[in-house]
């Protein structure tokens, strides 16, 4: 008796607990076992009579056993604490219990997914978009001022070795190009052409015509040969009313060729301040092989200079208007 003392509060306990979980029992033994399956024999621990009456029969044997079961104190402290419907509460809830935690867990991973980790991963995504776009506003921003540099860029390069007033190849460029050449036809012994031209008379149409009209027509002899000079070669304004023309690779044929139509298209010029007005110049050309001794002797690009000079010179002296060539090594 005395450990049936020490084991009440927690007996008691335990159907405090039960009474509160008994509803769903309840409705279980009440609406099915009640129902379908009433109370017999076959089931004698539902009832606390049919216990006792088995736990006498099967002690019948033992009269102090008997006397035990009979006395008024062992069926007062078992009244209540071996029901049937409290032990089958505990029961339900041990054998639920499990599955109680793996749906409470599955709704809690539900929970988090659906409206913690999706919010965090919408925002996440809302943000990324933003970041994106703006990236990618800032990059087309980007490459339209890197385009809009490189066409100032390649504008200024371009405006820094163009003539301002023919729009022609300047005589800055015509040096840097000369030398190159120069040394790769030497040391690739392959030909370089160079033309010499020069209009002739200008200066008595200066003065008879002024400056302005003199620098009309250096505008129109200039645009006549650049369109007259092939894509490989290069129309360049050496100073005043003299251009030259810088042939690479090409043959006394070849280039005598491309300053015969320069030649030609001349005379074609016409002018609204004077349509009698007639313009002409003078050519140069020499051409040099440097597969030859004389082409590997000479040492800079003014040689070859100074003889396409002496040629425009030589047509000049012949009566202008003509073309005088001369080949080196070839």
């Amino acid at each position: 008796m005395a450990a049936y003392r020490d084991w009440r509060p927690l007996i008691d306990g335990i159907y405090t607990i039960s009474s509160y979980l008994m509803w769903p029992v309840n409705l279980l033994y009440n609406d099915l076992l009640i129902n379908v399956f009433p109370p017999s024999d076959w089931f004698p621990g539902i009832y606390m009579a049919n216990l006792l009456a088995l736990l006498r029969g099967m002690l019948a044997a033992v009269p102090q056993a008997q006397a035990i079961l009979a006395s008024d104190s062992i069926q007062q402290a078992m009244v209540g604490y071996l029901d049937f419907l409290p032990l089958l509460a505990m029961g339900f809830y041990l054998l639920l219990g499990p599955l109680l935690d793996v749906c409470i867990d599955l709704f809690k991973t539900l929970f988090w997914n659906l409206f913690i980790e999706m919010s965090f991963t919408k925002r996440k995504e809302s943000r990324y978009q933003e970041a994106l776009e703006k990236r990618a506003a800032d990059l087309v921003k980007l490459n339209v001022e890197f385009k809009n540099l490189s066409k100032e860029n390649s504008a200024l390069a371009q405006s820094v070795i163009t003539d301002e007033l023919t729009k022609v190849y300047n005589k800055r460029f015509f040096i840097e190009k000369i030398t190159y050449e120069f040394n790769q036809a030497k040391s690739k012994k392959q030909l370089l052409a160079i033309a010499m031209v020069d209009i002739d008379h200008f200066k008595k149409l200066n003065d008879n015509y002024g400056h302005l009209m003199g620098d009309k027509v250096l505008k129109s002899v200039a645009q006549v040969a650049k369109g007259s000079t092939p894509k490989d070669c290069f129309c360049c304004r050496f100073g005043g009313e003299e251009f030259s023309i810088i042939m690479p690779k090409k043959t006394l044929e070849e280039a005598t060729a491309i300053i015969a139509k320069i030649h030609q298209s001349l005379p074609l010029l016409r002018f609204e301040e004077d349509p009698q007005l007639r313009t002409s110049a003078s050519f140069g050309i020499c051409v040099v092989d440097f597969k030859s001794p004389e082409g590997q002797a000479l040492t800079s690009y003014e040689d070859i200079l100074k003889l396409a000079d002496d040629e425009l010179y030589k047509a000049k002296l012949n009566g202008r208007n003509r073309i005088e060539s001369n080949s080196l090594g070839g």
